[in-house]
């Protein structure tokens, strides 16, 4: 899911790398205000009456690294519908709310399952940086960005958007993603693998874009695919072949990511039941999207 992406690209280099490091990253449970300074209004310029929302009664946990800060709530549609309110209310040039698929489910640093409902994302800090590298915009907003996982307790009919509040869909994000990965840069390529996958698992036309960087001319990038890829399950065993030919580098680290890769993917467990309910859910989400549109 897109909510877990950033910890997701975080578990894919850490996967890849000798050691695991949280260097400059934060986090914190429950709704008091956020240990970045969510609750002072200097720390949120450009986004003049985010905090109400941040520090809003429903959140459940807040992570912040390097200036990305992402932030979880759970709740009901009537309280997710004045949170909507309070998102529109800030003062930002585009206020966009990603509609999809639930269960809502992220991981703390130390792997404490977090269950949500929907979830902000602010980029500041020198994490903005990702903004500006060639494409880097199609993946990291600079902009206000609200996510809500539907079901459960989120109901699709009963969501109210907001007046100038514009809303998308995954396969909309998808492909501004996809186009990503040919940019010049190679940090983009790399994260935005494991932005990609986590943004939906079952999508085919995403693991093919990323299964492309597993003949990257970088070998980070390489790795970042690598680690990626196992992110969409049995779906995977079709790049399993592309896999095995790799694993002639004599680069150890690429070598063991691969080796790593190979065997999850082999071992992965058959979603095919949860892949059915999140196809028609996102069918619902795009219907309700499309008719949004045309009003």
């Amino acid at each position: 899911m897109k909510n877990m992406s950033t910890c997701l690209t975080l578990a894919i280099l850490a996967l890849c790398l000798p050691g695991k490091a949280w260097a400059l990253a934060t986090e914190d449970f429950g709704n008091a205000n956020a240990s970045n300074a969510a609750g002072n209004e200097l720390n949120y310029k450009e986004w003049q009456g985010i905090v109400p929302l941040m520090n809003h009664s429903s959140r459940v946990y807040h992570w912040w690294c390097n200036g990305s800060e992402q932030f979880y709530y759970r709740g009901d549609t009537a309280t997710l519908n004045d949170a909507l309110q309070k998102f529109a209310a800030a003062k930002a040039d585009v206020h966009e709310v990603l509609l999809q698929p639930g269960p809502g489910i992220t991981h703390s640093f130390h792997a404490r399952t977090i269950p949500y409902n929907w979830s902000l994302h602010v980029q500041g800090g020198i994490s903005r940086h990702l903004t500006t590298l060639p494409d880097g915009n199609k993946i990291w907003s600079k902009f206000l960005t609200m996510a809500v996982c539907v079901g459960g307790d989120i109901a699709l009919e009963k969501i109210r958007i907001p007046a100038g509040v514009s809303v998308v869909d995954l396969a909309d994000l998808s492909r501004r993603y996809r186009e990503a990965l040919a940019s010049k840069d190679k940090t983009v390529r790399g994260s935005g693998a494991g932005e990609l996958a986590g943004l939906d698992p079952y999508d085919a036309e995403n693991l093919a874009a990323i299964a492309k960087l597993l003949k990257d001319d970088d070998e980070w990038v390489q790795r970042c695919a690598v680690g990626a890829v196992t992110h969409f399950d049995k779906k995977a065993e079709s790049v399993l072949p592309a896999l095995r030919e790799m694993l002639v580098t004599r680069n150890k680290q690429l070598k063991d990511c691969v080796k790593n890769a190979i065997e999850e993917i082999q071992q992965a467990k058959d979603t095919s039941a949860a892949e059915k309910e999140h196809r028609s859910m996102q069918e619902q989400i795009h219907k309700f999207c499309e008719q949004r549109s045309q009003r």
